[in-house]
């Protein structure tokens, strides 16, 4: 017996044991020839080791040994069922054994049957075509047909193909090979088992690739070392090889590979021996054929080839070929150094992806996995963890080898690695970065090493003079620093390096003498610099060193200068040069210096100077150091920042090549001398916020090489010279914050001009002023950025010349007048950003050049959403119309957003539309990484399943002003910034665990919101903040945030509780203010929050004791030492209670009507319980219902029912500090105390607590009956109080109780729209009627007679006696001998709100000899409170201001 078999990739080897990956079972005259032939050779064109029996006739009755090894050793059976496959004993027993293998390697191993013509059923022996031959075996083979049987039964339950003659069979086989090369994973690369943050990357440049495309893609992958660009690039490989067949490779290591002998032959045959096969690859000889070959493959075959890590163009020629390659193929390069994607010559263009550093979340995790072996670290090592990580710069070949060698080793071990990697980088990290230094050549290393040590963030301009003065080549070094991936230029112009590159730079310089400091060539530590600075010795080797953050200062001799001979780059801070430096011979080329004291050398010559930074200084015009700049003749940079002591700009004419001059901060120069005429070289001239200079020289404009000229902060400067027309040089012109009121008309002579910035803020415009700009604007058709924003005297339309700016690329027009925008603007095909933020006159827009990239419109004006779908280039686009708070918005007519789905590539989007239904295509923008919603409907878009959204990208997320009643938080995984504010409606948000690296939530202004919910362990998340959550009365989970560094909860007045905040072990700031029913937040005994953690409490009522008057708050360590632990807020002080029995209380109010008092007096905080409570009012004669006191709040008192000894407790705190408690107790009289009273002193009772109660008419009209002690309704209030002794006003502002009427007059209108019940309020609107009775000749603390009675009412309360005519109040009293002397007249000074008080002061004064006019005066003294409320008696009735709503 004979057998075929393909052969084995080189890749990955079989499974152990496994000489066979596939295992054909077919009937041999129905399929041998045709399909199983075909599927055969599919197979091995996919390199898949295949055995197909060929034997037509076998001996004996047993499975040969040959084919049983053939079974037992492949890992996938194909049989393959067509119509005679039952007649074949072989066959069925192949498949028995086949179903024996599976059983045995149970998930091992996999059947995938195919069903040739014929269906499941027949397989099932449920027709006759499979039925009748068991039929027939059932004679021969009694014994193995029911095995038989089973073997097909349980096949049958497999899912396969069902394939019909009439159907291709190509398209089959097809599917058939892909799925066996997913199953065998035959070309997969081995990755680690750690793979955290790749998801979305991988899905980006899957996205890229677009295999179902038929055009030919090649992606760049460009990043330092050790980024991880060769494990994406495995793990794409993994994802799409299987879609490829046989036509893929991967070629590892080629910039190595290259360094062998015959290197680039190697790599050609392998990829060849993938692709083809080893016969075809072994036959070529040399590169070039190898080239030809592969030339010749590629262009017919639709392939996947990866070339890893190549560092030289021409390898991408000689690996791919040079001819087309065939549609659908997709090439994957991996490198260093990004110029090598540039190949010239290639048809099809590389597109560069860049491979970014990790976040801080998925660095830690990636590090905890390798440490730990978990997502996240033990809770003792969390910050050792973060601090390393940190160190590591999201760097992935640093996370994981020193997450490897940290892997369960003990704390000491930890910190002295962390010690060492704050100096020296790990050696595997160093050796493999250190790959692409070793590749430089000797001047760029040069530079890269000064970058490293000196001029991270440094502008790259001012260095370039330096490094070429020094003959370092730096525009060719930059370029191929930038290009390897070693630095980039962010920000301005400025250099970044990762942290690990500098690392290993400065390790690289301390190994040029590890244990001589004057061998090595850069000293950046200032401790070392000083020391080499003080050592006699000369110092040759020394270039450059750095003295910064130095205790005290520090004095350079000449000596000491004169020994340092090469020394060309010196930063000084806190220092100066002492001495006669006549003998000193610098190579100085920089100095940055920040002085300390006055220049007190002599014949410093700095001949070879070409950077000078001084700042910081008190020089004045006649110092010497001025000498030391003028006689610095080779001056290229002269920046000069925050010298206070000059008034006039030093002459320094004779530094005749000066180029940049540049003067920021110094604020006492008051003109610019003529010398400035001398300096023909200078091509940049920046005057930065030198207030006092008011006018420039007309010599300025002799400075006809002047490319860059800014006057931005000058705000003296009214007018320019006008020879500033001569500048035709001129590129750049920054006029911003000045005080020129006009564009000068020579502006276009300036036809140079490609950045103009235009005056704001500053300018001396008249009120009534409208700013034009010049006739000549279109003139300067150069001009790339203009700049017009912040004129609001800019108005209606912008000149239509400004269509003929054709290079214009940003155009700014941010808060300026200008009510409409020409349609010319569409003329602008270069046009990026249109800044139309503040806007508010605009009303439509015109159609929009389709170049835009960014659009911002604000405007309140806006009476139309504008159909953007043209812009299909936006990046970024903010569209806000209308407001939520403003009344003056117009309403928007064309409100249809469905176009947003067509700007595919917007990563930034802010809707702000008043109503406007928020569109469902809005789900489909895959690239936002920052979404803000606000004032929008944003019911279609939540009503989507969240599988719906594709927003997996989205950074940071904010809904605002928006009628949500939930936020689902689902299908974020990158979110990490997430705010929602002013949602009327919301009532609960939850935060779930799937938000990995959400960094930051606020919560704002919602209302109805009462629980905010951390669910599961959520360790990214580090700031929290909650503000004015009116009804939030829980937050949970907290406990769940173990890297949460800022908590801030403010102006919460019903949360009542805040769960898990004492397990907040990384907590560094704690900010609660103004939630007032808190009861308790941290205590004495909290171990877990840091002790440098800053907390600031204030406002919080009496349970939560502030932290201090220190707007700054102290650390945790002294709250809990000195506020929890102080012995003087212990409660021990005893206490009044006094009982306000039989009150009753409204359902939505804080008010009480009615009462009887009692008093308990010398009660100790140890002694009251709540059991004690109840016994001490069933004493007074009264059963028990509900029971309330008062706490204080930011404004107003808190109510607070007492329910069980907790409540008790928070009682007997606040009543030991005022040394009163009013306890208000609703109930009646008890029916089991009346055996022991007697009925006239019963009915006494219930006739003193009937009859202090309130009465009020219902909002329709209708009043409450009182009909006895067990029927409760809603009413208003009257607190009744009294105090021994003498009195005053004072006294009676001091009680608790009648404080809180002063207090909530005062409030009044801060509180209109809070839903916190507060004790005084009028809100309801209900007119009072009381009736108070007194008990005769009862000198203690009684309620009011009841012949003592006032009735009143008045415009303002809308009370049922209210007289329209007369608008004044009208003013009953019966029986008033017992009352202060009160007339008429007096009430009419007073508000409806304050009569209240006055009735209480009745009350409270019934026997002393104060007078309403000592009230009236008193609170005209708390004018800042209560003056809405009281007018002087000329002014007639007292009216309060309408928008108070009583």
């Amino acid at each position: 017996m004979t057998n075929s078999e393909a052969g084995m990739s080189s890749d990955v080897a079989p499974a152990s044991g496994c000489e066979y990956q596939v295992f054909l079972n077919f009937r041999g005259p129905d399929t041998r020839h045709g399909f199983t032939d075909f599927l055969y050779h599919g197979l091995i064109d996919a390199g898949v080791h295949v055995f197909k029996d060929e034997d037509e006739l076998r001996v004996g009755e047993v499975i040969g040994g040959n084919l049983l090894r053939a079974i037992n050793s492949s890992k996938i059976y194909i049989p393959i069922f067509s119509a005679t496959y039952a007649s074949s004993k072989w066959c069925l027993r192949e498949l028995t054994h086949i179903v024996d293998n599976m059983s045995k390697f149970e998930g091992q191993k996999s059947i995938l049957p195919i069903f040739l013509d014929v269906e499941p059923e027949d397989v099932k022996l449920k027709t006759p075509r499979y039925a009748n031959a068991f039929l027939e075996h059932a004679n021969k083979f009694r014994h193995e047909v029911e095995v038989w049987r089973k073997a097909l039964a349980e096949v049958d339950e497999i899912k396969g193909w069902n394939v019909k003659m009439d159907q291709s069979h190509a398209t089959i086989i097809k599917s058939v090979v892909k799925k066996v090369l997913e199953k065998l994973e035959l070309k997969q690369k081995s990755v680690t088992e750690h793979l955290v943050g790749l998801d979305d990357r991988v899905k980006h440049l899957i996205e890229l690739l677009d295999v179902n495309h038929r055009d030919v893609r090649l992606i760049g992958i460009y990043g330092m070392g050790g980024i991880g660009k060769t494990t994406i690039a495995k793990v794409i490989f993994n994802k799409l090889s299987s879609l490829f067949g046989k036509c893929c490779s991967f070629l590892e290591d080629v910039r190595e590979s290259m360094l062998t002998k015959d290197g680039i032959l190697q790599l050609q045959k392998k990829l060849l021996s993938d692709i083809v096969d080893y016969e075809y690859a072994e036959g070529v000889k040399d590169g070039e054929e190898g080239m030809r070959r592969i030339g010749e493959t590629l262009s017919t075959k639709k392939v996947l080839v990866v070339l890893d890590d190549v560092d030289n163009k021409d390898h991408i020629k000689k690996l791919i070929g040079n001819k087309s390659l065939h549609s659908g193929s997709r090439i994957i390069i991996t490198t260093r150094n990004i110029t090598i994607l540039q190949v010239q010559g290639f048809k099809d263009n590389i597109i560069p992806y860049e491979m970014l550093k990790m976040d801080d979340a998925l660095a830690l995790q990636l590090f905890c996995q390798h440490a730990f072996g978990k997502d996240f670290p033990l809770d003792d090592y969390l910050g050792l963890s973060n601090e390393i990580v940190s160190i590591t710069g999201g760097l992935p070949l640093a996370i994981e080898v020193i997450g490897s060698l940290l892997n369960w080793k003990n704390k000491a071990f930890w910190k002295e690695t962390l010690v060492k990697l704050r100096n020296v980088p790990e050696e595997e990290i160093l050796k493999k970065l250190q790959i692409s230094y070793d590749d430089l050549d000797e001047y760029q290393q040069q530079i890269f090493l000064d970058i490293a040590c000196f001029f991270l963030n440094e502008s790259k301009t001012d260095a370039i003079y330096m490094w070429t003065d020094c003959q370092l080549y730096p525009e060719r070094g930059i370029d191929v620093l930038t290009n390897k991936c070693l630095i980039k230029i962010v920000d301005t112009n400025k250099f970044w390096m990762h942290n690990q590159l500098v690392d290993m730079a400065r390790q690289i310089v301390r190994q040029e003498s590890p244990s001589d400091l004057s061998k090595r060539s850069r000293l950046w530590i200032t401790k070392e610099a000083v020391e080499i600075i003080r050592t006699e010795e000369r110092k040759d080797k020394v270039q450059a060193l750095e003295i910064n953050e130095w205790d005290g200062y520090i004095q350079i001799t000449n000596e000491e200068f004169e020994r340092l001979q090469n020394l060309r780059l010196l930063k000084l801070c806190n220092g100066t040069y002492v001495g006669d430096f006549a003998k000193c011979h610098s190579k100085l080329r920089w100095i940055s210096w920040q002085p300390f004291g006055d220049f007190q050398a002599d014949n410093l010559y700095l001949d070879h100077l070409v950077v000078f930074k001084l700042g910081m200084n008190f020089f004045t015009d006649d110092s010497k150091a001025w000498n030391l700049i003028k006689r610095a003749q080779n001056l290229k940079v002269l920046s000069l920042t925050e010298c206070e002591g000059i008034t006039t700009i030093p002459d320094f004419s004779k530094c005749l090549g000066l180029e940049r001059l540049t003067l920021i901060g110094c604020n006492n120069v008051k003109s610019f001398e003529s010398f400035i005429a001398e300096l023909h070289l200078l091509i940049e001239l920046e005057i930065v916020d030198c207030v006092s200079l008011t006018d420039l020289p007309e010599e300025v404009g002799a400075l006809v090489k002047l490319k860059h000229f800014s006057l931005r902060g000058c705000y003296g400067i009214r007018e320019l010279p006008s020879s500033l027309g001569n500048l035709t040089s001129l590129i750049e012109l920054d006029l911003s914050y000045t005080r020129i009121r006009e564009l000068p008309n020579f502006i276009y002579k300036l036809k140079s001009l490609r950045t103009l910035l235009s005056p704001k803020y500053g300018s001396s415009s008249p009120k009534h002023h409208v700013w034009h700009l010049p006739s000549g604007i279109s003139m300067l058709g150069n001009l790339e950025v203009l700049d017009l924003s912040w004129h609001n005297e800019m108005r209606d339309e912008i000149p239509i010349e400004i269509g003929e700016l054709s290079y214009l690329r940003i155009l700014n027009l941010n808060h300026t007048g200008i009510s409409k925008i020409p349609r010319t603007i569409s003329r602008l095909h270069h046009l990026q950003t249109l800044n139309l933020w503040g806007c508010h006159s605009i009303q439509v827009l015109p159609e929009l050049p389709a170049s835009l990239t960014c659009l911002l419109l604000e405007s309140m004006s806006l009476v139309s959403v504008p159909n953007l779908s043209n812009l299909t280039n936006l990046v970024e686009l903010h569209l806000h119309g209308g407001s939520w708070h403003s009344k003056k918005s117009n309403p928007l007519t064309v409100c249809n957003l469905r176009w947003i789905g067509k700007l595919s590539r917007l990563k930034k989007l802010q809707l702000s539309l008043l109503n406007v239904p928020t569109p469902p295509e809005l789900a489909s923008l895959s690239y936002l990484e920052e979404l803000v919603l606000r004032q929008l409907d944003p019911k279609p878009i939540l009503q989507l399943p969240s599988s719906a959204w594709t927003w997996r990208n989205l950074l940071t997320l904010e809904i605002g002003c928006c009628e949500v009643e939930d936020i689902p938080l689902k299908g974020f995984p990158r979110l990490e910034k997430f705010i929602v504010e002013t949602c009327v409606w919301l009532q609960r948000l939850f935060i779930p665990l799937e938000l990995e690296r959400l960094r930051e939530v606020d919560v704002s202004n919602c209302q109805e919101l009462v629980e905010i919910q951390v669910v599961g362990l959520l360790k990214s998340l580090e700031f929290l903040y909650i503000y004015e959550c009116k009804n939030l009365i829980r937050i949970s989970g907290l406990s769940y945030l173990k890297n949460l560094e800022t908590l801030r909860i403010k102006q919460c007045y019903v949360l009542t509780n805040v769960e898990g905040l004492d397990e907040l072990e990384s907590l560094t700031s704690l900010e609660v203010e103004s939630c007032m029913s808190l009861r308790w937040l941290i205590d004495a005994s909290c171990k877990k929050i840091p002790d440098d953690c800053l907390v600031e409490i204030k406002w919080c009522g009496a349970y939560l004791k502030d932290s201090n008057t220190s707007s700054f708050g102290m650390s945790m360590k002294h709250y809990r030492e000195e506020i929890l632990l102080s012995t003087s807020n212990k409660m021990e002080h005893p206490f009044i209670i006094r009982f306000h029995l039989g009150v009753r209380k409204p359902s939505e109010g804080f008010e009480f009507a009615g009462g009887i008092l009692r008093e308990k007096k010398d009660v100790t905080p140890d002694s009251v319980t709540y059991k004690g409570l109840i016994a001490d009012i069933k004493g007074f004669g009264f059963r028990t219902k509900r029971m309330w006191y008062e706490t204080p709040g930011e404004y107003h008192e808190l109510i607070i029912e007492i329910k069980s000894d907790e409540q008790v407790k928070g009682m007997a705190q606040l009543a030991s500090k005022r040394g009163l408690i009013h306890l208000y107790v609703e109930g009646g009289v008890d029916s089991e105390w009346e055996g022991e009273y007697d009925d006239e002193l019963m009915e006494m009772l219930r006739e003193e607590w009937r009859m202090k109660i309130d009465v009020y008419s219902d909002e329709d009209g209708a009043e409450w009956d009182v009909s006895g002690p067990d029927e409760y309704s809603d009413f208003a209030s009257v607190g009744n109080s009294e105090t021994d002794g003498t009195s005053s006003i004072d006294d009676f502002q001091s009680e608790p109780g009648n404080a809180k009427c002063f207090e909530d007059t005062g409030n009044r209108r801060q509180m209109r729209d809070r839903r916190i019940w507060h004790y005084g309020s009028v809100a309801r609107r209900k007119t009072a009627r009381m009736e108070n009775r007194k008990k005769d000749n009862d000198e203690s603390w009684e309620p009011a007679n009841q012949n003592d009675v006032l009735r009143s009412s008045c415009q303002r309360c809308q009370g049922a006696e209210h007289d329209e005519k007369s608008c004044k109040a009208t003013t009953e009293v019966e029986d008033q001998r017992h009352l202060s002397p009160v007339s008429t007249e007096d009430l009419h000074y007073l508000n409806c709100a304050v009569l209240k008080t006055y009735v209480e002061f009745l009350t409270w004064s019934r026997s002393r000899e104060i007078e309403l006019w000592q009230l009236t005066n008193y609170l005209r003294k708390q004018a800042e409170e209560v003056g809405p409320y009281v007018r002087h008696p000329q002014e007639g009735i007292l009216q309060k201001e309408a928008e108070d709503g009583i």
